[in-house]
């Protein structure tokens, strides 16, 4: 009798344990990729999200009866998840977060926020939410909508939110993930710089638009755009670029040539006198000869000596365009050297950051570039 009621016990027991009855089907779930945050016409939040289509992704789809691998859906709402509650109404099954890769932010509601507050609440439930991503992209939308980027096929891939972060890898830059982007917003003073995308003008493509300036002493909010070649720069200086192209100023009498620098290096200074703090920024790079359209010749000595330091020169005044540009018309810190500042003195960081800003429009930055060739490439002079 015994042995019967433990063999009856088992049964009961591997009947119950290997059976998902708490958990849902693939096939009941709606599985979120990408994430949209706009503002309506009416003033109120509007989320997008970009859901997979599982039957579109497999296989072939020529001709005819191609399906779209993803759908697009939005609503309004109080808050995102109030939206997101709205979206439910529209599907038929479960809004799924936890694959999600991308988070895009139309530019209007970066600049007005909603109700004049600033975007960084409404993103709450990504940090809240335990299904929600934190290694998604973040991505700002220059002149456009989020929901008009996640409607946009890519030219390789089935998704755009799959594709994004293989954009920035291949513009050799680090991918900025939401994570890194909740880390740099909440100590206070200075300003955000994240990635921004554009639409064409057919909605249909997207293009790499440069990096947008999110001022953190007012809330996150826009105050513009940096242009893609500044961008670059920037993220050299902040520690975020692997590869970038310089190129020299075309002339008549002595052409032009492309260095393609692939290991980039800096080295920021911060110093205190008397007077205040003082930054000095030294970047440098070493690479391939990519075109050389000049009458230079890498391999004599003298020449080589001439196209490193035109090279260097073209970066150098790159860079310095940037910090005035930083510190004259957008009058934040988008170069992150309040972070170095608060490392190096941080007791006088305490009084600092509050006006961070102020600080550092009127501080002395000077800036040098050096850049050095190792191929020549398959000739050395120009064919």
């Amino acid at each position: 009798m015994k042995k019967t009621l433990i063999i009856i016990c088992l049964f009961v027991f591997s009947a119950v344990t290997s059976s998902c009855w708490n958990l849902k089907e693939p096939n009941q779930l709606a599985i979120v990729i990408g994430g949209g945050l706009d503002l309506s016409q009416d003033g109120q939040l509007e989320v997008s999200s970009q859901i997979a289509v599982p039957a579109a992704l497999g296989g072939e789809n020529n001709g005819a009866s191609k399906k779209r691998s993803f759908v697009v859906v939005n609503a309004t709402g109080k808050n995102f998840m109030d939206a997101g509650q709205n979206l439910q109404m529209q599907l038929s099954r479960t809004l799924f977060y936890a694959h999600r890769q991308t988070i895009l932010v139309g530019q209007r509601i970066a600049e007005q926020g909603v109700a004049g507050q600033g975007f960084l609440k409404y993103l709450d439930m990504i940090v809240r939410n335990p299904k929600s991503e934190m290694r998604s992209v973040i991505w700002i939308v220059k002149d456009g909508t989020a929901k008009d980027i996640l409607a946009t096929e890519p030219t390789f891939d089935a998704l755009i939110s799959t594709t994004l972060y293989s954009v920035q890898m291949a513009l050799g830059m680090k991918p900025y993930y939401y994570r890194e982007f909740l880390c740099e917003s909440l100590p206070k003073g200075g300003a955000l710089l994240l990635p921004a995308i554009s639409a064409n003008s057919s909605k249909k493509k997207f293009i790499y638009s440069g990096a947008a300036i999110l001022d953190k002493e007012h809330a996150l909010h826009l105050i513009g755009f940096l242009k893609p070649e500044e961008s670059y720069y920037a993220n050299w200086i902040k520690g975020r670029q692997s590869t970038l192209t310089v190129t020299t100023s075309k002339s008549q009498k002595d052409g032009s040539i492309s260095l393609r620098v692939k290991s980039l290096k800096r080295h920021v200074r911060v110093d205190k006198d008397a007077t205040g703090m003082r930054v000095h920024i030294q970047l440098q790079g070493s690479g391939n000869i990519v075109e050389n359209n000049s009458s230079l010749d890498p391999s004599q000595a003298q020449d080589l000596k001439t196209i490193q330091k035109k090279l260097s020169q073209e970066a150098e005044q790159e860079v310095v365009k940037l910090i005035q540009k930083a510190q004259k018309q957008y009058k934040v810190d988008i170069l992150g050297l309040g972070e170095l500042v608060h490392q190096k003195y941080p007791r006088e960081w305490k009084s600092l950051q509050k006006n961070w800003n102020d600080t550092f429009s009127r501080m002395p930055i000077t800036a040098e570039v050096h850049l050095r060739y190792q191929d020549p490439g398959q000739t050395n002079a120009s064919m």
